[in-house]
């Protein structure tokens, strides 16, 4: 009976050993990882479809004013186009009324030394005082002078403020033309009693 019972338990341990080994052979068969399927081809995305700004045409930095002044680039002395209406009219009005004078003063913004900008001034006085006289009036009746950057009526803190500065402003000192005034920064103005035109306010 002993001997039965031993095979009997023989037999089992040799199951019980071939039942662990295969569990292990499962086991290790289980943890290999999973194949993955290859990776689709990425579909390219549309390009995105960009609408172009529309092109903005900047501001002048010119203002359009009545003064009776001419304008200047900087560092220039020469008169534009822009101002031979201007120029024509108070030669005319000069030319028909003798007792009429002007003084030319000539201004600058302030970049550059007092002395480069009183010659700078002067060049732009004169130069206004040149086309008037080529225009039909009296050399008598005009006085050209110079602040250069001594008498600014602007603050010289912007581009568009040292454009204003620089001009040459027609002062009539007697004989005014009617409608003839000055604003509050005391700068020439006329009305269309004079000049019919427009004068544009500085020049960058």
């Amino acid at each position: 009976m002993l001997q039965v019972f031993g095979m009997l338990e023989n037999k089992f341990k040799k199951l019980l050993a071939v039942a662990i080994i295969g569990a292990a052979i499962v086991a290790c068969s289980s943890t290999k990882p999973p194949e993955q399927a290859p990776a689709a081809e990425p579909t390219p995305a549309p390009a995105p479809v960009i609408a172009s700004a529309p092109v903005v045409a900047s501001a002048p930095v010119a203002t359009v004013s009545n003064h009776n002044s001419v304008y200047f680039a900087f560092d220039k002395y020469d008169i534009r186009d822009d101002y031979n209406g201007l120029i024509k009219s108070n030669s005319d009005y000069l030319a028909a009324s003798a007792p009429a004078k002007v003084q030319v003063q000539g201004n600058t913004d302030d970049i550059g030394s007092v002395e480069y900008n009183l010659a700078l001034g002067q060049r732009r006085a004169d130069a206004v005082k040149k086309a008037l006289i080529a225009d039909g009036a009296s050399p008598s009746q005009i006085e050209a002078i110079s602040n250069g950057k001594l008498k600014p009526k602007y603050a010289n803190d912007t581009g568009t403020s040292r454009a204003q500065n620089r001009r040459s402003d027609i002062m009539y000192m007697s004989g005014q033309p009617q409608g003839y005034s000055e604003d509050s920064n005391g700068l020439p103005m006329i009305d269309s009693n004079m000049y019919s035109g427009t004068v544009i306010e500085g020049i960058e």
